[in-house]
């Protein structure tokens, strides 16, 4: 199969905005609480990474969030059938292009079809007019930069979703198909969050705009693989296996087998692989990561740091196998470690050495076998990992 383009160098101008509106919504208080509230049930470690932005740009990347995981609910929910499907990526569709659209067309299509049944992201549906209202209330530069990047997901996870309601299943042919799929699913998000970076760090060059860019699909792509190969056991019991059938087939293991303690071998095979290539947009992630200024990008280096270590650390968790392919058991770091990895990126972000130091720490398992130690009474604060006392004392 000819390797999937992802269009690395395309980013479309501010100006190509279908029906964009010049006018923005003042923002609603209960509007704003109702996102604030449901980042953290949605996702917990997203509403903690954003934190440490700016409240203009934090605001953005909820709403930008929310959006996306509106659009993954559709996708997800195995219970509705096909059509309700296709009417609810049109609604969506719209109430992206077109700002004058009435979001509660979709939260009645919403209630009758009882989607994401039972979870926190049927509430967030249900309030979908709220994430609409606060996405109208962002400036116009950062609505331009959202919107083409949700529209492309919606487009990419509408054509998965057809194949698998054809099939009953979703299945991914090979890595590279496996690559397409991530790109809809995550590398848009790499993309638009650079969108709203570039708007949020005056001054960087053409030649740094340029390696930025070239490098925003694998921040996202990164991300996603390392959550597949996390989630396998998890996926698996939903009726859901993202990894490639090819290289399945290649081990001599048959996908919807593959948590049988028969197919452990193959199927930890399997797993190494899609391992090997995630590595590979690590890499490229961590280039991403150091490209943004240290001064006038250190909100956004400390925004992708954290998700980018946390990623590198459950990689390894995956890759040394203990709760891979585990029914019942999900690879994962301690909360403890989280912790200090927050800690620890906002000193590490100050220098590259420093931080390409604290990616390979964490990366490699090694503070596993380094307790963190005491803070001192006048350094409260200071970050406490044997990361910080090694740096400090060379």
């Amino acid at each position: 199969m000819q390797k999937a383009n992802f269009k690395v160098g395309y980013f479309p101008s501010r100006s190509a905005v279908p029906n964009a509106e010049v006018r923005r919504e003042v923002v609603d208080v209960d509007d704003k609480q109702f996102c604030a509230t449901l980042l953290p049930k949605v996702s917990r470690t997203f509403a903690v990474s954003i934190t440490v932005l700016p409240e203009v740009l934090r605001e953005a990347i909820r709403v930008a969030y929310l959006l996306c995981r509106i659009v993954d609910t559709i996708e997800d929910d195995a219970q509705i059938y096909a059509a309700a499907r296709e009417r609810l990526f049109d609604v969506f569709d719209t109430l992206m292009a077109d700002d004058n659209a009435d979001p509660r067309v979709f939260e009645q299509m919403v209630a009758e079809l009882d989607l994401g049944a039972g979870t926190d992201d049927q509430t967030l549906c249900l309030g979908a007019g709220a994430v609409f209202r606060c996405y109208r209330a962002l400036s116009l530069a950062q609505r331009s930069a959202l919107r083409p990047h949700v529209l492309e997901m919606s487009r990419g996870m509408r054509e998965y979703t057809r194949h698998a309601d054809r099939v009953g299943r979703l299945r991914l042919r090979d890595m590279d198909e496996l690559e397409r799929y991530c790109y809809f699913v995550a590398g848009t998000v790499g993309k638009l969050l650079t969108a709203l970076f570039e708007d949020h760090v005056p001054g960087l060059s053409k030649q740094e705009l340029t390696a930025i860019r070239a490098r925003a699909i694998s921040f996202g792509l990164a991300l996603q693989m390392v959550n597949i190969v996390k989630d396998v056991a998890a996926d698996h019991q939903r009726g859901d296996c993202f990894l490639p059938e090819e290289i399945a087939l290649c081990a001599g293991v048959q996908l919807d087998r593959i948590l049988e303690p028969e197919c452990r071998s193959g199927g930890l095979e399997v797993v190494q692989a899609v391992c090997r290539r995630a590595r590979e947009h690590l890499r490229r992630a961590e280039e991403y990561t150091l490209l943004w200024p240290i001064e006038q990008g250190r909100d956004v280096r400390l925004f992708c740091t954290v998700p980018l270590t946390l990623a590198l650390a459950t990689l390894h968790e995956v890759e040394r196998g203990a709760d891979t392919l585990v029914p019942g058991r999900t690879p994962k770091i301690s909360r403890q470690a989280v912790m200090q990895i927050f800690s620890d990126a906002d000193f590490a972000i100050r220098r590259n050495d420093t931080l390409r130091w604290m990616l390979a720490y964490y990366a490699s398992g090694a503070y596993l076998n380094t307790p963190p130690s005491q803070p001192r009474a006048s350094d409260a604060h200071a970050p406490t990992s044997s990361i910080i006392r090694i740096v400090r004392s060379s």
